[in-house]
């Protein structure tokens, strides 16, 4: 059975949608995604999502080490069978995006941060066999799940018993600062294109900010390495 190993922030620098679709398209027959992360990139998060589960050539069988947080917990509901550790995290909540700008900039972003949620809550729906609406309300409160937890609301289909010395409040402290220091990361590598990611979402067309016609060419670059430097998430 080929192994494919997801450890670290989703996205290009480190958990490679790229990288991910090579060792896809080179399996053959059954293959296991071992999962270890706190999340990174919706964008490239929804992009290994999909390659994994349209694989067709065997069964996708998705086992969460320590944890599946974030867009990560996304990933993990790709397998045809989930299985994790009896000391794992698992946690969802809304897909979070940086936004500076004016009105319409901001307007922009939270549109398309609820429709990106939409999307991922649809997943969460379907494996829980709940509704939507209650999928969106637990990602609203930010929910975390740990061990039998995460089988109890039906994220998973097995759990492995382990030896672990950690509880759920210190494996709930871990997993915030590792969210923390992801977040930071995605931030200083990764760019959105508004315009582009709208074009993913079927709910709302995302307005355009209007053109900016009194900038100098001075102000215009000081304008987007500004935007730039807040980096994205």
């Amino acid at each position: 059975m080929d192994e494919i190993i997801i450890d670290g922030v989703i996205g290009g620098w480190e958990v490679d949608p790229k990288e991910i679709s090579r060792q896809v398209s080179n399996s053959s027959g059954d293959i296991k995604v071992k999962i270890n992360s706190v999340g990174g990139s919706v964008i490239d998060g929804i992009t290994i999502y999909n390659l994994l589960k349209s694989y067709d050539k065997g069964t996708v069988i998705v086992e969460i080490g320590a944890v599946a947080a974030s867009i990560a917990s996304y990933i993990a509901l790709s397998g045809d069978k989930v299985v994790a550790n009896s000391n794992s995290v698992f946690m969802i909540h809304n897909a979070w995006l940086p936004a500076v700008g004016d009105f319409i900039e901001l307007r922009k972003a939270a549109d398309i941060s609820e429709g990106l949620s939409s999307i991922i809550a649809n997943a969460y729906a379907a494996k829980t066999q709940t509704g939507k609406s209650e999928a969106l309300s637990l990602m609203a409160k930010e929910t975390f799940y740990y061990g039998a937890e995460m089988l109890d609301a039906g994220f998973v289909d097995e759990i492995i018993n382990v030896d672990g010395d950690m509880d759920k409040t210190s494996a709930y402290s871990v997993t915030m600062e590792n969210l923390k220091a992801c977040n930071s990361a995605v931030m200083e590598h990764e760019v959105i294109n508004y315009e582009a990611v709208a074009k993913l979402l079927p709910k709302k067309e995302v307005e355009t900010e209007p053109e900016v016609v009194d900038l100098s060419a001075q102000q215009m670059r000081a304008r987007e390495l500004f935007i730039l430097e807040q980096g994205v998430l």
